[in-house]
């Protein structure tokens, strides 16, 4: 079963929950089906309104590694500080509520991060899935910190999958957790400060499931968490006396993307991962939302034709 209430864990794991009844309990059975079993699972409710509590409860009530803490509403970044501050392990992992971890996740990144007592924090290597699990692509893996670093100057968030994530938890506290002012560029300016207190890393193992979403965000929400992301890069900057304009250039921020685009884009990603069941789904989507848009890419997804190549084939 694990440990007592009363024991103090080797681990923490730090679950943000709002809403999150489709996906969690699924996400919940992947980290308690852990090799590693040292561990308490923070459950911190964010003030949900659907089943999120009643999946909570059962849960808890099977397996008392699980600890709830129901909060009032207040968003993601005070929810994870209070996780951080609820957390009785030496070391903090992040996991999202609709993600999946696999079962050697958490073993593997520990043994990491003991052997590496200058490292503050690992990832892991990501898939990127459909809302039902089906496979659409493999995120690039940075596993070194000098290039984990310079992409997050750059502003990328998948420098070091956030949900993937195994801290060092005296890390964590030292910096002051999380800064509300950052709300949406919060985990890259947290990287961004832990890369100043010791070295960041990423298994190369694909240990982890991001669950793809369509794109929800508003153009305001957009340019906020774009906003965000750049004050913590040039607080970076400033942090470590560099020039503000050494930063690397960022790509153009991009409006919010229709639902069959998004489509689109995730057929394109399985065709170049080789997952053409998945590619050939999202095309037909896509197609029949918009034929006159999209009405190469069932072909090309029938046949597994990389887009290059396609362009060869017409050229």
């Amino acid at each position: 079963m694990g440990d007592t209430p009363d024991a103090n864990p080797l681990v923490s794991v730090v679950m943000p929950i709002y809403q999150a009844e489709r996906h969690l309990a699924e996400a919940i059975e992947s980290m308690l089906a852990q090799g590693f079993d040292d561990f308490e699972l923070l459950a911190m409710d964010d003030g949900s309104t659907d089943g999120s509590l009643e999946i909570l409860g059962a849960l808890a009530d099977r397996d008392d590694r699980i600890r709830v803490l129901e909060r009032e509403h207040e968003g993601l970044v005070p929810v994870l500080n209070a996780g951080i501050a609820a957390a009785r392990g030496k070391f903090i992992a992040r996991m999202d509520a609709d993600d999946v971890s696999h079962p050697e996740r958490l073993e593997r990144q520990l043994a990491w991060l003991q052997d590496h007592p200058e490292c503050v924090a690992v990832g892991t290597g990501v898939d990127e899935v459909d809302p039902e699990r089906r496979p659409i692509s493999t995120l690039t893996t940075f596993t070194a910190h000098e290039e984990i670093d310079a992409r997050l100057l750059a502003g990328d968030g998948g420098a070091l999958i956030h949900g993937s994530a195994l801290y060092r938890t005296e890390a964590l506290r030292t910096i002051g957790g999380y800064r509300q002012a950052l709300e949406g560029g919060e985990d890259v300016d947290l990287h961004l400060r832990l890369a100043e207190r010791g070295r960041l890393a990423n298994l190369p193992d694909r240990l982890y499931e991001y669950r793809k979403k369509l794109d929800s965000l508003t153009s305001v929400r957009r340019h906020q968490m774009r906003v965000n992301q750049d004050a913590a890069i040039q607080d970076a900057l400033a942090r470590r006396g560099w020039d503000p304009e050494s930063a690397p250039p960022r790509p153009p921020e991009l409006p919010p993307v229709p639902a069959d685009v998004t489509w689109a884009i995730w057929s394109n990603h399985a065709i170049e991962a080789g997952h053409l069941g998945t590619a050939r789904l999202y095309a037909w989507k896509a197609f029949r939302a918009s034929p006159g848009r999209h009405w190469k890419l069932p072909i090309r997804a029938t046949l597994g034709i990389r887009p290059y190549i396609w362009s060869r084939i017409r050229g």
